[in-house]
């Protein structure tokens, strides 16, 4: 790991840190969005770089909070970028949810609040869903009434990406939530999302805080940072030293506190949703990465100009 407290960049180590921290993992997790990709376009050569790792014995696993494109869009949205994965090494929230269900050998009607590729993931291993309202909603209290109130079953109140999400779906949740044996599960944390260089737009962490500040409720978070996820792939993998995984990431609540609780080392790219003067201005330790390159495309120099040894 980094040897100070201050993030290193890659490509300043000398060339025993370089050998050290190359031999101090076979593991690595890494995010997509913003990494490998934006909304408007590729980072140029990120592709090389999970080449390089695979050439130097890495093992890769990507690990996403967007569950708005199916495993087969994202496989595909890689061989764009000149990476060839399967869908068994990505992970979004909506697998994260269905292990942990079945894990709790969880069963009841699930309100949910979320894309239809989400949805279509639950539905596929089992489990009822009920969403709506969907329809417009008179401008009176007796109508928002008819549309809020329901004495279904509710067990489980589940939130991520929803771009269709109402004030009246919120509301509905919230009645939910007052049996006390109802779940609160959260998919994507992102507050903001950055579609763009300088651009963000609201995530689904901010509307689920809506529902965590009214309910009361601590949510069951199975994107990144969740605890959830983590256990998960690490017993999906069968790692047993997590401090032999690196964690690639862009976003500092997201990528990086999600490695630090984990026990990963963390590198922070800032090709996407962090930029070198919000990392410079980070106080929080759990948010500290371990180290930061301009690029995931710095790995391929940082490779190349040493000799991995695989982990004994």
């Amino acid at each position: 790991m980094a040897e100070s407290n201050s993030p290193q960049h890659i490509l300043t180590m000398s060339s025993e840190q370089r050998q050290r921290f190359l031999e101090s993992f076979d593991w690595v997790f890494s995010d997509i969005d913003g990494v490998i990709y934006n909304l408007e376009s590729d980072v140029p050569d990120a592709g090389l770089a999970y080449s390089a790792l695979e050439r130097a014995g890495k093992r890769l696993t990507f690990v996403t909070n967007n569950s708005v494109r199916t495993l087969e869009q994202t496989v595909r949205r890689f061989e764009r970028s000149k990476i060839q994965v399967t869908p068994e090494q990505i992970w979004h929230p909506a697998q994260t949810l269905v292990y942990y269900l079945r894990s709790i050998q969880f069963e009841g009607l699930i309100y949910i609040m979320a894309s239809q590729q989400f949805k279509a993931v639950l539905k596929q291993a089992g489990f009822q869903l009920l969403e709506g309202p969907n329809q417009f909603i008179e401008e009176t209290y007796a109508d928002l009434a008819r549309h809020i109130f329901d004495k279904q079953p509710v067990r489980a109140v589940v939130i991520d990406v929803d771009f269709n999400l109402t004030s009246a779906k919120l509301m509905r949740a919230h009645l939910y939530l007052r049996h006390p044996d109802c779940l609160l599960i959260t998919g994507a944390t992102d507050r903001l999302l950055p579609v763009g260089k300088g651009v963000n737009i609201i995530g689904p962490g901010a509307f689920a805080s809506i529902l965590v500040e009214a309910s009361g409720r601590p949510p069951i978070v199975m994107g990144k940072p969740g605890r959830p996820l983590g256990d998960m792939l690490l017993q999906q993998n069968k790692i047993t030293d997590p401090r032999r995984v690196l964690m690639i990431g862009d976003m500092l609540a997201q990528d990086v506190l999600f490695g630090r609780q984990l026990g990963f080392q963390t590198l922070l790219v800032l090709t996407g949703g962090c930029s070198l003067s919000q990392l410079r201005a980070v106080t929080d330790p759990d948010l500290l990465p371990d180290y930061y390159a301009d690029s995931v495309v710095d790995l391929v120099q940082l490779l190349a100009e040493s000799t991995p040894k695989a982990h004994g």
